[in-house]
C-alpha cells in the first residue's frame, strides 16, 4: 500500500484549504471498476480506500463521493468519466481524475499496457496529449509537493 496518509496530513497541514470525499471500501471500489467497466490501478484505489478523493480546493482530484460509487456528481470518477466518454470520445481504458471548467482533464490510462500512466486528455482534439506521471502515487506526491 502507498503512504497516501502522509501526504494528505502535508497537504492538511500547508496553507492550502483541503477537502476530502471520504474513504471508500473495496465493495465501493469495484462498483465503480464495475460501472466503468476497467480495472483500475492499484495506487489509485490505495488513494480512493484512503480519501475518497479530493485535495486542495478549487482542484480536487476525483474520487467517490460518501463511499457510494453510484453518485454521479462533478467531481466523482463516475461522472468525469462517463461525461467525457459521452461527449468527448474518452477510450472505454481511461478513467478521469480531474475535471476543470470542461477545459481540462487529466486521465488514468487503466489500460493493460500502459501501467496507470497520467495523460493529460485534450478534449476539443479529442485525444490524449502530453503524459503528466509515470503512474498516480507519482503524480499524486508532485499534486502536493506543489502546494506545500
Amino acid at each position: 500500500m502507498h503512504n497516501y496518509q502522509d501526504l494528505i496530513t502535508k497537504l492538511d497541514n500547508s496553507d492550502e484549504e483541503t477537502f476530502w470525499l471520504g474513504p471508500a471500501t473495496t465493495e465501493q471500489i469495484k462498483k465503480l471498476e464495475i460501472i466503468l467497466g476497467i480495472k483500475l490501478t492499484e495506487d489509485f484505489v490505495d488513494f480512493l480506500n484512503v480519501c475518497g478523493g479530493g485535495g486542495a480546493a478549487g482542484s480536487e482530484i476525483c474520487g467517490i463521493e460518501n463511499n457510494d460509487a453510484t453518485l454521479d456528481n462533478g467531481g466523482t470518477v463516475n461522472y468525469s468519466t462517463v461525461y467525457c466518454r459521452s461527449e468527448f470520445e474518452l477510450p472505454s481504458n481511461f478513467a478521469v481524475i480531474y475535471l476543470k471548467d470542461y477545459e481540462v482533464c487529466w486521465t488514468i490510462d487503466c489500460g493493460p499496457t500502459e501501467n496507470g500512466q497520467i495523460t493529460s486528455y485534450d478534449l476539443f482534439k479529442k485525444k490524449p496529449s502530453k503524459k503528466i506521471a509515470d503512474n498516480f502515487y507519482s503524480f499524486f506526491k508532485e499534486y502536493v509537493e506543489l502546494r506545500t
